[in-house]
């Protein structure tokens, strides 16, 4: 048992390493966008790299079905599976790349919004078939060749253009191919996977599978609805920034969010382990102690150092943005490194529910909160404040943590303590935002006696250590 429990949480961390690296190519890379490259050229690489996130949606969830159906399957149908899907993936991603792209074209080709090419087309293509193939990786146990090649996928290719624009930022090519420069990065990330699966002969051709495709009209949809929500959620505030605010406003919203969203590594990392871990789990008891001892390594990881950072926040931003930074980052900051957080425990209980195949019930969630999300959008856009859209995302995820909290209690630890930690943090970064900073820093030292006293250290050495 000690050794299973070294390797999970060696494979936790070898998940993180490259998110954990992405956060230095990033310090290095968004001050070179924001003083070598105009807010024209970097909010259009901005758009471009949003649009691409369609893929998450577009890949209809057939990896990440098939990485849960593959925990419970014979090691023969596992290869039937893998072939099956990568197949599927290759004619739908075909299919809905191009779909997308004609849309795009014909509403957006003389709107001046970014630019529209058949680069997208390729790059929609490539996301969609490497986010499937990405969770079969997983599914594998094959995590370091998921940490190298995420590392490639999401963090070289949006930072390794930066480096081209330091070298030579006066050549107009380089600035305006620095999104194919990206695509570049991720094409070679897929083959690297890709080839993988062939040597290890895990990808072969065998006979499809048509029983799983009746399976995944049944889960996967709701998998594949969610993740629209999510691309609404996350994406349509940039758009609308774009086309009502500007290019100014967008990277004034976008950079501190980007910087915050690092945070998300450490929450991937942990679901990235703990999707296949709970997919072969049956008893109750053991759901339990497994989200319980997830939730509590990150909250009291991430929280803490959180809690600590954030009386230093200024003093970092300004040091590190220099010339383009301002009060209107900071503040942006604060709300989104507070929004990631919060999103952070709601992604692992969304994984949770797709280990057990319960992703029906979060889109029920999901789905009644699209409509005052959508009036809320309607607001912000009529009134033209970017802290509003902040504000909106923040209280939707607010909300939306804790119904999914309150839905899955029973399998949290000591639920109370779990519930007032959360919000010590949510309310030390509210007054923090408001410039209360003596209420904030009271909340954040009940926030650490709270931890420190409550924390259920056996659960997590027992599934850690």
């Amino acid at each position: 048992m000690f050794l299973f429990n070294k390797k999970y949480l060696n494979n936790i961390f070898i998940s993180g390493l490259p998110g954990v690296l992405s956060i230095f190519l990033s310090f290095f890379s968004i001050p070179i966008f924001l003083n070598l490259l105009s807010t024209e050229y970097y909010a259009n690489f901005l758009i471009q790299h949003s649009i691409l996130t369609l893929g998450m949606v577009l890949n209809l969830n057939l990896g990440k079905f098939a990485s849960i159906k593959i925990q419970k399957v014979s090691f023969s149908q596992k290869k039937q599976i893998i072939f099956t899907s990568f197949i599927a993936s290759f004619l739908i991603g075909s299919l809905l790349s191009a779909l997308t792209y004609f849309i795009f074209l014909f509403f957006f080709e003389d709107k001046n919004f970014f630019n529209i090419s058949l680069s997208l087309f390729f790059g929609l293509f490539i996301t969609i078939l490497y986010i499937n193939i990405e969770y079969i990786i997983k599914s594998l146990g094959y995590f370091r060749l998921y940490s190298f090649s995420n590392f490639l996928f999401y963090s070289i290719s949006l930072s390794l253009p930066a480096f081209f624009l330091l070298i030579d930022n006066q050549n107009l090519n380089i600035k305006d191919e620095l999104f194919m420069i990206s695509l570049y990065v991720k094409y070679f990330a897929f083959l690297c996977l890709l080839l993988y699966l062939i040597l290890k002969n895990d990808l072969i051709l065998t006979k499809i599978n048509l029983r799983l495709f009746n399976e995944f009209k049944v889960h996967s949809k709701w998998m594949t609805v969610n993740a629209f929500y999510n691309q609404i959620y996350d994406y349509i505030d940039k758009y609308l920034i774009k086309i009502t605010l500007g290019s100014i406003m967008l990277v004034s919203y976008v950079v501190p969010q980007l910087i915050a969203a690092k945070l998300t590594i450490f929450s991937h990392a942990i679901i990235a382990v703990l999707l296949p871990k709970l997919s072969i789990k049956k008893n109750d008891t053991e759901y339990r102690k497994i989200l319980s001892a997830n939730l509590y390594l990150f909250i009291s990881l991430m929280g803490l150092t959180l809690i600590i950072l954030l009386p230093f926040y200024s003093m970092f931003l300004s040091w590190w943005l220099k010339g383009a930074y301002n009060l209107e980052i900071l503040k942006i900051f604060k709300l989104f490194t507070l929004l990631t957080f919060l999103g952070c425990f709601s992604n692992i209980i969304v994984a949770f529910y797709e280990a057990r195949l319960m992703s029906k019930k979060n889109t029920k969630y999901e789905s009644v909160s699209i409509i005052p999300f959508c009036f809320g959008l309607i607001l912000c856009v009529y009134y033209k404040n970017i802290f509003l859209f902040a504000f909106l995302l923040l209280f939707k995820d607010f909300i939306m943590l804790f119904i999914r909290l309150e839905d899955i209690k029973r399998y949290i630890v000591n639920f109370k303590l779990f519930n007032s930690l959360i919000l010590l943090f949510f309310l030390a970064h509210i007054f923090s935002f408001f410039n209360y900073f003596d209420i904030a820093y009271i909340f954040s030292f009940i926030f650490f006696l709270l931890l420190i006293i409550g924390l259920p250290r056996k659960i997590i050495k027992k599934e850690f250590f």
